[in-house]
């Protein structure tokens, strides 16, 4: 696991399990604790990342658990809120969306639809391109675009002028 930096400074997050999925995938869970003072696991993200595919379950289930402590169950969210934002979004979306709202936290989700209601509540969501910007930034990785490229082999959208600006803005090249 990475070294954690003695920072009081890092904020906390809530995470959605298709982000957590890509983290697993991509082996970059470990260097979260570089980003975040901790991140907060609603019981609804728990069970969907548990009942994904065999091999992706295990992997989730197992970086759960060696970083205990980092990853924390969380129930806390408005509960109205919660049921108004379960009316067109997974389980798990609403519970990570209600319970950044309610904790005043960032956000780790990717899905467009959940992003676009989160954001338009005020909340500072960070997608996975974003995260790899900020991963490379903070010296946990040497370069994002190989990671495009892993996340494109798994089916992973991005749009190419998305892709092109976040390769720009982590100060790689970019194809046109």
């Amino acid at each position: 696991m990475a070294k954690r930096p003695f920072r009081q400074d890092l904020p906390i997050a809530v995470i959605d399990n298709t982000l957590l999925s890509r983290l697993v995938e991509l082996q970059l869970f470990e260097f979260l604790p570089l980003l975040f003072e901790l991140i907060l696991v609603p019981p609804e993200v728990r069970r969907e990342a548990y009942r994904a595919p065999h091999g992706r379950r295990r992997r989730s289930r197992n970086m759960i658990r060696e970083m205990t402590g980092f990853f924390v169950d969380c129930r806390e969210a408005n509960p109205d809120v919660k049921n108004i934002l379960n009316a067109d979004l997974d389980e798990g979306e609403a519970a990570a969306i209600a319970q950044a709202d309610f904790k005043d936290c960032k956000l780790l989700l990717d899905e467009e639809k959940g992003f676009k209601r989160a954001a338009r509540m005020g909340i500072d969501v960070i997608r996975t391109g974003k995260l790899l910007n900020m991963l490379k930034k903070a010296g946990a990785i040497r370069e994002v675009r190989p990671y495009h490229d892993k996340l494109l082999k798994l089916g992973f959208y991005m749009r190419r002028e998305i892709s092109n600006q976040l390769l720009e803005e982590a100060g790689e090249s970019f194809s046109s």
